[in-house]
């Protein structure tokens, strides 16, 4: 590696020509309107360098200059349709936003990124542009956005419009192409989250155009997740929100993992109801003490929460949706829910709930179910990552990573990586389950099983050594095409299908099924 100095600071070569390589740096010059919520690169038209915060300003009114581009969150932007015809541009390094410094209304006033006060001085319109890109145009002065030079840290401010390729932008997504989804900049569901419902809504649309909460603490999570209010809730990048409660006793049941090839190891089972540890596989009914330390989440209808970046988490936090309606959660990780425990939290759980869009959350060492559902209509999970691997389960593997009960859901371009069972289970008559584009990869005991009149439409997915790739595990019915298969998944005799389920009532657009793997491993999870 070489390491060299610029105006920004050391850079190791390698690791820049990677960045420069990556989709967002070879993405076509667009000439689309963005999409609300999405995140995107600015590109100046005649010198071809991108809107950059300087990091190098360490003010809490940060400057904004043009730099090459080399895939920074310091150079990538959410654009928020404010719903009036204009748009809040917002950094994705430190969450403030495009603003017009003093709210100035004077030729040549500086642009910089400031906190968030919906002035007219933070609201821009998109103008495109006849030869090219947009014209990006202030609200309270009428001026450009334009940039002084087209060498690095060229300095940006507003002017009156000369129609000078200075003065125009291309609004080029991060992840995907012109115009296309790709992995991480589809701007809307595709599946039963995309169309009406009998809650009346007629697509899902979250926290819509309220202006963005930026949360950092657990309580202030809690606190705007659970307002009756609409809202967007966003999560910093390389932000951990941690919502461990104190430690609580509670009685459980010890499992020996003997049982399942793992020696001189203990997991616990916290019992429900009426259950009796022997029934739950004690050799006894003697319960013994453990603690448990999450935080219920509770959210309420009409909430986006979205992470700014990859390295935006939640850990020892449940989310429950219980009875909401049109909630977005969207690229963030959630972890760490009382991983040696089962019956301990759920990373999501949905009850009477309708209009759900999960999209590149990551879920790992999570105590039940990743993601559960019962009597859910109108949800959506794309691009999401089930990570498997817990040293501190029976076979290191997890066993409850979703149910679907009752419910109707469209699952697309989800990995479920080294679990157990339950990838998903769905059970119940009244469940629709489509699955089309997803991957599962070392599935031990089932990827989907199905039961109780379930109805599983599978289409263009990739099981690589997952047993029982598409079981019935009694009555369930399963009708399944364009499937591939590989290792233990090639043989495995628990492959139902053949039988008369439900259409999709909503256009979507499969991919063939060959190329899934690398493609779905790279694009889920938070990006």
């Amino acid at each position: 590696m070489y390491r060299f100095f610029t105006p920004k600071g050391w850079l190791t070569l390698a690791w820049t020509l990677l960045a420069l390589a990556s989709p967002a740096a070879l993405a076509d010059n667009c000439n689309q309107m963005p999409v609300s919520g999405q995140l995107y690169s600015v590109i100046n038209r005649g010198s071809g360098l991108a809107l950059d915060v300087n990091t190098s300003d360490t003010s809490g009114a940060p400057n904004v200059i043009t730099y090459e581009y080399w895939g920074g969150t310091n150079q990538q932007f959410y654009f928020n349709d404010l719903g009036n015809g204009y748009w809040s541009i917002q950094s994705a390094y430190n969450g403030q936003v495009l603003d017009v410094l003093n709210s100035s209304s004077s030729d040549g006033a500086n642009i910089i990124v400031f906190d968030n006060w919906s002035g007219n001085n933070q609201q821009w319109q998109l103008k495109a542009s006849s030869s090219g890109g947009f014209n990006i145009v202030s609200k309270l002065t009428g001026k450009s956005v334009t940039v002084a030079g087209a060498t690095n840290a060229s300095n940006v401010y507003q002017n009156s419009d000369a129609g000078i390729s200075s003065q125009r932008w291309y609004i080029n997504p991060v992840s995907g192409s012109c115009g296309g989804s790709g992995s991480g900049s589809a701007s809307s569901p595709v599946g039963f989250a995309a169309i009406s419902g009998s809650d009346g809504l007629a697509t899902t649309t979250g926290g819509g155009n309220a202006s963005a909460i930026t949360v950092t603490s657990c309580s202030a999570l809690a606190s705007a997740l659970g307002s009756s209010s609409a809202a967007v809730i966003q999560i910093p990048d390389n932000t951990t929100i941690n919502c461990h409660s104190a430690n609580r006793t509670v009685a459980a049941c010890p499992l020996d993992c003997a049982q399942w090839n793992d020696p001189d190891k203990t997991w616990y089972r916290v019992p429900v109801g009426s259950q009796s540890c022997s029934e739950l596989g004690s050799p006894n009914n003697n319960t013994v003490n453990v603690v448990r330390n999450e935080t219920t989440l509770t959210v309420r209808s009409n909430k986006t929460l979205v992470g700014l970046g990859s390295g935006a988490r939640v850990i020892g936090g449940s989310f429950n949706l219980g009875g909401a309606r049109n909630v977005i959660i969207r690229n963030l990780t959630i972890e760490d829910i009382n991983p040696a425990l089962v019956e301990a939290g759920d990373g999501i759980s949905l009850d009477g709930s309708s209009h759900i869009w999960i999209d590149h959350v990551a879920f790992n060492k999570i105590s039940d179910g990743f993601v559960d559902m019962v009597n859910s209509r109108n949800v959506t999970l794309s691009w999401n990552r089930f990570y498997g691997y817990n040293p501190q389960v029976c076979a290191n593997q997890h066993w409850y990573t979703n149910l679907v009960d009752d419910s109707q859901v469209t699952f697309h371009h989800n990995f479920w990586d080294r679990a157990a069972g339950r990838n998903p289970k769905i059970d119940g008559a009244s469940s629709q389950v489509h699955l089309f584009n997803n991957y599962w990869k070392n599935i031990t005991y089932f990827a989907v099983g199905a039961d109780h009149g379930a109805q599983v439409l599978l289409q263009n997915n990739y099981f690589e050594n997952s047993a029982k790739p598409h079981w019935n595990q009694g009555s369930g019915y399963f009708s399944a095409a364009g499937n591939t298969y590989t290792g233990v998944s090639a043989t495995d005799q628990y492959r139902d299908s053949g039988a008369t389920v439900f259409t999709p009532p909503y256009l979507y657009s499969p991919e063939p099924a060959s190329g899934l793997g690398s493609e779905v491993d790279g694009g889920t999870g938070p990006q």
